[in-house]
């Protein structure tokens, strides 16, 4: 595989690749003054860049296994370096799609439906979306859906209801609150 140096540490492969490595990576590969390297050293190259994207991207947020998966693939192509990273990652417990659902579920906002479609998105399998919408206590949506009825003000009950329903609350829920307000006058 020939690589061409762009930059400082900025390298463009034959692939079309163009990325940047970190000074580990070309100093044990002496990618400085190479001009080409064999296909399983590429592959080495990919998967040490891979893991030290992967170390940057989690120290920002969480991510669940199939969004890192997708993140890398789109950085560095090559689907079998990759995987090993994220194999890695979760052998070393970094990347943990059950901690991950539950940790989406406390901290976001909205109906059970919503956070149920949002962590089918996410790549989270059925049985860990379950698992962590059983944390979701009823008088917690309850309460949230409290605060998104008060918030959207004087407008149209039925806009009201419409637009609490696309956040993800179901119907019957929001019956109660309606009724909930009445009795209280408001």
């Amino acid at each position: 595989m020939k690589l061409k140096r762009l930059l400082k540490n900025n390298f463009l492969f034959e692939n079309g690749l163009n990325i940047g490595l970190n000074k580990e990576i070309v100093n044990k590969y002496d990618l400085k003054k190479r001009e080409e390297l064999s296909h399983e050293e590429y592959l080495q190259v990919l998967e040490l860049a891979a893991l030290s994207t992967s170390y940057y991207y989690l120290a920002k947020r969480d991510y669940s296994k199939k969004e890192l998966l997708n993140k890398l693939l789109q950085k560095y192509w090559e689907k079998i370096p990759v995987l090993k990273v994220v194999k890695r990652l979760e052998e070393l417990d970094y990347i943990n799609d059950k901690e991950f659902a539950v940790s989406y579920v406390k901290n976001k906002k909205g109906g059970k439906k919503k956070l149920e479609y949002d962590l089918k998105l996410k790549g989270i399998s059925p049985d860990i979306i379950n698992d962590a919408l059983l944390e979701y206590e009823s008088d917690d949506e309850l309460e949230e859906l409290i605060k998104a009825w008060d918030k959207l003000g004087n407008k149209d009950e039925h806009k009201k209801i419409a637009s609490l329903m696309r956040k993800g609350f179901d119907y019957g829920s929001i019956k109660k609150v309606i009724n909930k307000k009445k009795e209280e006058g408001c």
